[in-house]
């Protein structure tokens, strides 16, 4: 299929999107710029592509990727991704995240280093549970999240991400990539997935925090999709 066919195809399937949901097709990226619609399509974008990252990341011979689209039920949630060894039939439940948009800090108080926050709640209450819209420990099998929300400015009302007024955050994450254009950098932050099994950030009562941080280099509890392979086969054994 010639990338004119593709194109054609795409603005087809656009005009029937606008169409059976009554959307004028001349303000359709007004709409899905609107801040307040921005940030559910770009967390909805996230689980796809973390499912196409976990894909990459793991030998198809072995594992098996799937997206679910599944309406959460009451006392549930809504699952991401879910990732079946073949060898056992074991499932294991993956959560995808944004980090906290805004929220890229060269060190505080309490975390000296260089780090981000994840958003890593429910976006409905669940009124029925004491923690509310936190996770629990057993609530999904791995968390995974990149690093490109947080160094996009909150509450921007300029057009598009603009990053965060740090300069000298972004020098220094610019100098960790290894890169010198806000378009390369950009890209390294979509790119730069971060993992963690639950366990490892919960508290003693088995609660997730709704925002755990992620060290940049040598965090305990959150490593590179390099070991992925190794921390799910310690979860099929155990």
């Amino acid at each position: 299929m010639s990338e004119q066919d593709d194109a054609l195809r795409v603005y087809r399937s656009i005009r029937e999107y606008c169409e059976t949901y009554n959307i004028p097709q001349e303000n359709l990226l007004d709409i899905l710029e609107d801040q307040k619609v921005l940030p559910m399509i770009r967390g909805k974008a996230t689980e796809y592509i973390g499912a196409v990252v976990l894909r990459q990341a793991l030998d198809s011979r072995d594992w098996s990727v799937d997206k679910l689209n599944l309406n959460p039920q009451q006392g549930a949630f809504d699952e991401d991704v879910s990732i079946t060894y073949r060898r056992t039939g074991t499932r294991l439940k993956a959560e995808t995240k944004n980090a906290v948009r805004g929220k890229f800090s060269m060190g505080t108080r309490t975390t000296p280093a260089p780090h981000f926050a994840v958003k890593c709640h429910r976006s409905r209450s669940h009124m029925g549970r004491k923690t509310n819209d936190r996770y629990l420990i057993d609530d999904f099998d791995l968390l995974l999240c990149n690093v490109s929300n947080s160094i996009f400015r909150g509450k921007a009302l300029d057009r598009g991400l603009p990053f965060i007024d740090n300069q000298d955050a972004i020098d220094w994450l610019k100098q960790y990539y290894g890169v010198q254009t806000d378009a390369e950098l950009r890209r390294c932050s979509y790119d730069d997935w971060r993992v963690c099994l639950p366990a490892t950030i919960a508290d003693e009562d088995g609660v997730i925090p709704r925002t755990p941080r992620v060290l940049m280099t040598e965090d305990p509890n959150w490593f590179e999709l390099e070991h992925l392979k190794a921390k799910l086969r310690t979860l099929i054994k155990a």
